[in-house]
Protein backbone atom coordinates (compact mmCIF):
# COMPACT_ATOMS: atom_id res chain seq x y z
CA UNK A 1 0.00 0.00 0.00
CA UNK A 2 1.56 3.28 -1.14
CA UNK A 3 1.00 6.46 0.87
CA UNK A 4 1.96 9.95 -0.21
CA UNK A 5 1.31 13.66 0.33
CA UNK A 6 1.19 16.36 -2.31
CA UNK A 7 -0.03 19.90 -2.94
CA UNK A 8 -2.87 19.98 -5.45
CA UNK A 9 -5.54 22.19 -7.00
CA UNK A 10 -9.10 20.90 -6.94
CA UNK A 11 -10.46 20.52 -10.48
CA UNK A 12 -13.87 18.99 -9.88
CA UNK A 13 -15.84 16.90 -7.42
CA UNK A 14 -19.06 14.93 -7.52
CA UNK A 15 -21.16 12.70 -5.28
CA UNK A 16 -20.32 9.00 -5.25
CA UNK A 17 -22.48 6.41 -3.58
CA UNK A 18 -24.42 7.38 -0.48
CA UNK A 19 -21.82 9.44 1.36
CA UNK A 20 -18.58 9.64 -0.62
CA UNK A 21 -17.05 12.23 -2.94
CA UNK A 22 -15.09 11.54 -6.14
CA UNK A 23 -12.59 14.36 -6.59
CA UNK A 24 -10.18 15.29 -9.40
CA UNK A 25 -7.00 17.23 -8.63
CA UNK A 26 -4.04 18.77 -10.42
CA UNK A 27 -0.70 18.15 -8.69
CA UNK A 28 2.96 18.82 -9.47
CA UNK A 29 4.14 15.34 -8.47
CA UNK A 30 1.46 13.21 -10.13
CA UNK A 31 -0.21 15.33 -12.80
CA UNK A 32 -3.96 14.83 -12.74
CA UNK A 33 -5.32 12.69 -9.92
CA UNK A 34 -8.74 11.28 -9.14
CA UNK A 35 -9.47 9.95 -5.68
CA UNK A 36 -12.31 8.83 -3.47
CA UNK A 37 -13.02 10.57 -0.16
CA UNK A 38 -14.94 8.05 1.96
CA UNK A 39 -17.70 9.56 4.03
CA UNK A 40 -16.88 13.09 2.85
CA UNK A 41 -20.52 14.13 2.63
CA UNK A 42 -21.13 13.10 6.24
CA UNK A 43 -17.89 14.46 7.69
CA UNK A 44 -18.08 17.88 9.36
CA UNK A 45 -14.41 18.00 10.33
CA UNK A 46 -12.16 15.86 8.15
CA UNK A 47 -13.31 17.15 4.74
CA UNK A 48 -15.11 20.38 5.61
CA UNK A 49 -15.05 22.90 2.70
CA UNK A 50 -11.89 21.47 1.12
CA UNK A 51 -13.22 20.19 -2.20
CA UNK A 52 -14.33 23.49 -3.73
CA UNK A 53 -13.01 23.75 -7.33
CA UNK A 54 -9.93 25.97 -7.78
CA UNK A 55 -8.85 25.60 -4.15
CA UNK A 56 -5.22 24.82 -3.31
CA UNK A 57 -5.04 21.91 -0.85
CA UNK A 58 -2.60 19.51 0.78
CA UNK A 59 -3.58 15.90 0.12
CA UNK A 60 -2.80 12.77 2.08
CA UNK A 61 -3.56 9.69 -0.01
CA UNK A 62 -3.04 5.97 -0.17
CA UNK A 63 -3.03 3.85 -3.27
CA UNK A 64 -4.50 0.36 -3.03
CA UNK A 65 -5.50 -2.02 -5.83
CA UNK A 66 -5.13 0.74 -8.44
CA UNK A 67 -7.55 2.96 -6.52
CA UNK A 68 -6.69 6.26 -4.85
CA UNK A 69 -8.17 6.88 -1.42
CA UNK A 70 -8.07 10.37 0.08
CA UNK A 71 -7.17 10.00 3.76
CA UNK A 72 -7.02 13.71 4.60
CA UNK A 73 -7.22 17.05 2.84
CA UNK A 74 -6.09 20.38 4.28
CA UNK A 75 -7.15 23.69 2.76
CA UNK A 76 -4.07 25.79 1.93
CA UNK A 77 -5.54 28.65 -0.16
CA UNK A 78 -9.26 29.05 -0.93
CA UNK A 79 -8.78 32.20 -3.07
CA UNK A 80 -11.74 33.89 -1.40
CA UNK A 81 -11.33 37.32 -3.06
CA UNK A 82 -11.37 35.65 -6.46
CA UNK A 83 -14.56 33.77 -5.59
CA UNK A 84 -16.21 37.07 -4.69
CA UNK A 85 -15.69 38.28 -8.28
CA UNK A 86 -17.84 36.14 -10.55
CA UNK A 87 -15.92 37.08 -13.71
CA UNK A 88 -12.56 36.08 -12.22
CA UNK A 89 -14.10 32.92 -10.82
CA UNK A 90 -15.48 32.00 -14.25
CA UNK A 91 -12.06 32.50 -15.89
CA UNK A 92 -10.46 30.33 -13.22
CA UNK A 93 -13.06 27.64 -13.87
CA UNK A 94 -12.40 27.84 -17.62
CA UNK A 95 -8.67 27.32 -17.16
CA UNK A 96 -9.27 24.43 -14.75
CA UNK A 97 -11.68 22.82 -17.21
CA UNK A 98 -9.00 22.82 -19.89
CA UNK A 99 -6.41 21.43 -17.45
CA UNK A 100 -8.81 18.64 -16.48
CA UNK A 101 -9.14 17.56 -20.10
CA UNK A 102 -5.54 18.04 -21.27
CA UNK A 103 -3.18 17.08 -18.41
CA UNK A 104 -2.39 13.32 -18.31
CA UNK A 105 -3.41 11.33 -15.26
CA UNK A 106 -0.71 10.00 -12.95
CA UNK A 107 2.27 11.54 -14.77
CA UNK A 108 4.56 14.03 -12.98
CA UNK A 109 4.59 17.33 -14.84
CA UNK A 110 5.44 20.21 -12.47
CA UNK A 111 5.43 23.10 -14.97
CA UNK A 112 1.66 23.05 -15.79
CA UNK A 113 0.86 22.81 -12.06
CA UNK A 114 2.94 25.86 -11.18
CA UNK A 115 1.38 27.71 -14.11
CA UNK A 116 -2.07 26.75 -12.79
CA UNK A 117 -1.24 27.99 -9.29
CA UNK A 118 0.29 31.22 -10.58
CA UNK A 119 -2.75 31.80 -12.80
CA UNK A 120 -5.08 31.58 -9.80
CA UNK A 121 -2.84 33.96 -7.85
CA UNK A 122 -2.82 36.45 -10.73
CA UNK A 123 -6.54 36.20 -11.37
CA UNK A 124 -7.17 37.01 -7.73
CA UNK A 125 -5.23 40.28 -7.71
CA UNK A 126 -5.04 41.47 -11.33
CA UNK A 127 -7.43 44.14 -12.64
CA UNK A 128 -7.53 42.61 -16.14
CA UNK A 129 -8.46 38.94 -15.58
CA UNK A 130 -9.18 38.19 -19.23
CA UNK A 131 -5.63 39.19 -20.17
CA UNK A 132 -4.32 36.90 -17.40
CA UNK A 133 -6.41 34.04 -18.80
CA UNK A 134 -5.11 34.61 -22.33
CA UNK A 135 -1.45 34.64 -21.25
CA UNK A 136 -2.03 31.54 -19.10
CA UNK A 137 -3.62 29.60 -21.97
CA UNK A 138 -0.84 30.54 -24.37
CA UNK A 139 1.75 29.41 -21.82
CA UNK A 140 -0.21 26.20 -21.26
CA UNK A 141 -0.14 25.45 -24.99
CA UNK A 142 3.61 25.93 -24.94
CA UNK A 143 4.15 23.65 -21.93
CA UNK A 144 1.95 20.90 -23.38
CA UNK A 145 3.79 20.97 -26.72
CA UNK A 146 0.95 22.42 -28.80
CA UNK A 147 2.39 25.85 -29.58
CA UNK A 148 2.71 26.04 -33.40
CA UNK A 149 5.72 27.35 -35.29
CA UNK A 150 5.21 31.06 -35.90
CA UNK A 151 8.26 31.90 -37.99
CA UNK A 152 6.58 32.16 -41.37
CA UNK A 153 4.07 30.72 -43.83
CA UNK A 154 3.54 26.99 -43.37
CA UNK A 155 2.98 26.56 -47.11
CA UNK A 156 5.44 28.80 -48.99
CA UNK A 157 7.88 29.38 -46.08
CA UNK A 158 7.67 33.14 -46.53
CA UNK A 159 9.44 34.85 -43.62
CA UNK A 160 7.37 36.46 -40.87
CA UNK A 161 9.22 39.77 -41.33
CA UNK A 162 8.00 40.19 -44.91
CA UNK A 163 4.39 41.07 -44.03
CA UNK A 164 2.38 42.78 -41.30
CA UNK A 165 -0.78 40.64 -41.50
CA UNK A 166 -0.91 36.87 -41.08
CA UNK A 167 -3.58 34.21 -40.69
CA UNK A 168 -3.57 31.43 -38.10
CA UNK A 169 -5.62 28.24 -38.18
CA UNK A 170 -5.59 27.52 -34.42
CA UNK A 171 -6.92 23.97 -34.38
CA UNK A 172 -4.22 22.65 -36.69
CA UNK A 173 -1.59 25.18 -35.65
CA UNK A 174 -0.97 26.45 -39.18
CA UNK A 175 0.19 30.00 -39.92
CA UNK A 176 -0.10 31.24 -43.51
CA UNK A 177 0.49 34.43 -45.47
CA UNK A 178 -2.24 36.32 -47.30
CA UNK A 179 -1.44 34.47 -50.55
CA UNK A 180 -2.41 31.13 -49.00
CA UNK A 181 -5.25 32.32 -46.79
CA UNK A 182 -8.68 30.78 -47.39
CA UNK A 183 -11.82 32.43 -46.03
CA UNK A 184 -13.60 29.12 -45.50
CA UNK A 185 -10.91 27.35 -43.45
CA UNK A 186 -11.31 28.81 -39.96
CA UNK A 187 -8.39 31.26 -39.91
CA UNK A 188 -8.05 34.24 -37.59
CA UNK A 189 -6.16 37.39 -38.54
CA UNK A 190 -3.15 38.39 -36.41
CA UNK A 191 -0.53 41.10 -36.82
CA UNK A 192 3.22 40.55 -36.78
CA UNK A 193 3.64 42.21 -33.38
CA UNK A 194 1.26 39.77 -31.71
CA UNK A 195 2.96 36.79 -33.33
CA UNK A 196 6.38 38.03 -32.24
CA UNK A 197 5.12 38.44 -28.67
CA UNK A 198 3.76 34.89 -28.60
CA UNK A 199 7.02 33.54 -29.96
CA UNK A 200 8.96 35.52 -27.33
CA UNK A 201 7.08 33.56 -24.66
CA UNK A 202 9.15 30.50 -25.60
CA UNK A 203 12.30 32.24 -24.38
CA UNK A 204 11.23 33.63 -21.01
CA UNK A 205 10.53 32.01 -17.60
CA UNK A 206 7.01 31.79 -16.20
CA UNK A 207 7.35 34.78 -13.87
CA UNK A 208 8.05 37.09 -16.82
CA UNK A 209 5.02 35.89 -18.78
CA UNK A 210 2.71 38.25 -16.91
CA UNK A 211 4.72 41.30 -18.01
CA UNK A 212 3.72 40.77 -21.64
CA UNK A 213 1.07 43.14 -22.91
CA UNK A 214 -1.21 41.88 -25.65
CA UNK A 215 -2.97 44.53 -27.71
CA UNK A 216 -6.64 44.69 -26.76
CA UNK A 217 -7.92 44.22 -30.30
CA UNK A 218 -5.89 41.01 -30.58
CA UNK A 219 -7.11 39.41 -27.36
CA UNK A 220 -10.53 38.23 -28.57
CA UNK A 221 -9.20 36.58 -31.76
CA UNK A 222 -6.44 34.79 -29.83
CA UNK A 223 -8.73 33.63 -27.06
CA UNK A 224 -11.23 32.35 -29.59
CA UNK A 225 -8.44 30.53 -31.42
CA UNK A 226 -7.21 28.80 -28.28
CA UNK A 227 -10.73 27.66 -27.41
CA UNK A 228 -11.11 26.29 -30.94
CA UNK A 229 -7.79 24.47 -30.49
CA UNK A 230 -9.10 22.88 -27.30
CA UNK A 231 -12.34 21.74 -28.95
CA UNK A 232 -10.45 20.31 -31.91
CA UNK A 233 -8.09 18.20 -29.80
CA UNK A 234 -10.54 17.04 -27.13
CA UNK A 235 -13.81 16.91 -29.10
CA UNK A 236 -15.40 18.58 -26.09
CA UNK A 237 -17.34 21.76 -25.58
CA UNK A 238 -16.22 24.22 -22.88
CA UNK A 239 -19.05 24.65 -20.42
CA UNK A 240 -17.39 27.64 -18.70
CA UNK A 241 -17.67 29.68 -21.91
CA UNK A 242 -21.41 29.23 -21.91
CA UNK A 243 -21.58 30.38 -18.30
CA UNK A 244 -19.44 33.44 -19.08
CA UNK A 245 -21.62 34.45 -22.01
CA UNK A 246 -24.79 34.07 -19.97
CA UNK A 247 -23.47 36.19 -17.11
CA UNK A 248 -21.36 38.65 -19.11
CA UNK A 249 -22.66 39.00 -22.68
CA UNK A 250 -19.96 41.64 -23.26
CA UNK A 251 -17.09 39.65 -21.72
CA UNK A 252 -15.23 39.74 -25.05
CA UNK A 253 -15.12 36.05 -25.93
CA UNK A 254 -16.03 36.34 -29.58
CA UNK A 255 -15.43 34.32 -32.68
CA UNK A 256 -13.04 36.31 -34.85
CA UNK A 257 -12.78 33.86 -37.69
CA UNK A 258 -13.22 35.48 -41.07
CA UNK A 259 -16.71 34.68 -42.27
CA UNK A 260 -16.86 33.44 -45.86
CA UNK A 261 -19.79 35.71 -46.68
CA UNK A 262 -19.20 38.97 -44.86
CA UNK A 263 -15.91 38.77 -42.93
CA UNK A 264 -17.61 39.91 -39.73
CA UNK A 265 -17.27 38.72 -36.15
CA UNK A 266 -19.79 36.23 -34.86
CA UNK A 267 -20.75 35.37 -31.33
CA UNK A 268 -19.09 32.16 -30.14
CA UNK A 269 -21.72 29.42 -30.11
CA UNK A 270 -21.62 26.74 -27.43
CA UNK A 271 -23.53 23.55 -26.81
CA UNK A 272 -24.27 21.65 -23.63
Amino acid sequence: MKRFETDAIVLSSCDHGESDRLVSFHSADFGRLRGLAKGARRSKKRFANVFEPCSLVRLECREKNSYLWIEACKLVEPYLPMRADIEKWAYAALFSEIVLAMVPEGEPHPAPFFLHKETLDRLERDKDPQHVLLLALLRFQLLMGYMPALDGCAICRRSLKTAQKWFLQPAQGKLVCIDHFSRDSGYIALDIGTLALIDYMRKIPLEKTWRLQMRREMRAPLLTGILDWFRYHTRKEIQSVKVLEQIFPSCGIWSSKVDGAAGRRRRLQTQC
